[in-house]
């Protein structure tokens, strides 16, 4: 796969701008279709805004993400991170049938990232997490 686009900086919301216009102008120049860079945005500001919030315990650290395609079946943008680790595509989904006041507080925001996205694939790199979401180029 190509790389279309990286960008390396601090986990810090004053960040999270760049990081989107980063991703959405490798996924426009990568072919993935207009309703799924939408889709790709989303997930990615989930996931980032995570890392940013909970990844580092209140510690400075930096996000990469990198975006490549094959311009035929996937794109894909990995985001990683040296936080501690953690695997959202182990997450059990939240149980949506329970009332509202009785639901446990989380989950939300990674089932988001699951049903926006094609596939998503979690890895520990030495120290890194690195989380890959992938795009299809055909459905």
């Amino acid at each position: 796969m190509k790389r279309i686009a990286s960008l390396i900086l601090p986990a810090k919301l004053e960040h999270l701008p760049a990081f989107i216009a980063t991703v959405t102008g490798a996924a426009e120049s990568g072919r993935v279709a207009p309703k799924k860079v939408f889709n790709v945005e989303l997930a990615l500001e989930e996931a980032l805004v995570n890392i940013m919030n909970y990844a580092y315990e209140g510690k400075a650290g930096d996000i990469e993400v990198v975006c490549r395609s094959d311009n035929r079946e996937w794109f894909v943008v990995e985001i990683i991170d040296s936080g501690k680790a953690f695997d959202v595509t182990s997450v059990p989904p939240p149980d949506l049938t329970t009332d509202l006041s009785d639901r446990k507080v989380g989950g939300l925001g990674l089932l988001f990232i699951k049903r926006l996205i094609d596939g998503a694939v979690y890895r520990r790199e030495g120290e890194k997490n690195v989380l890959e979401l992938r795009i299809s180029l055909n459905s």
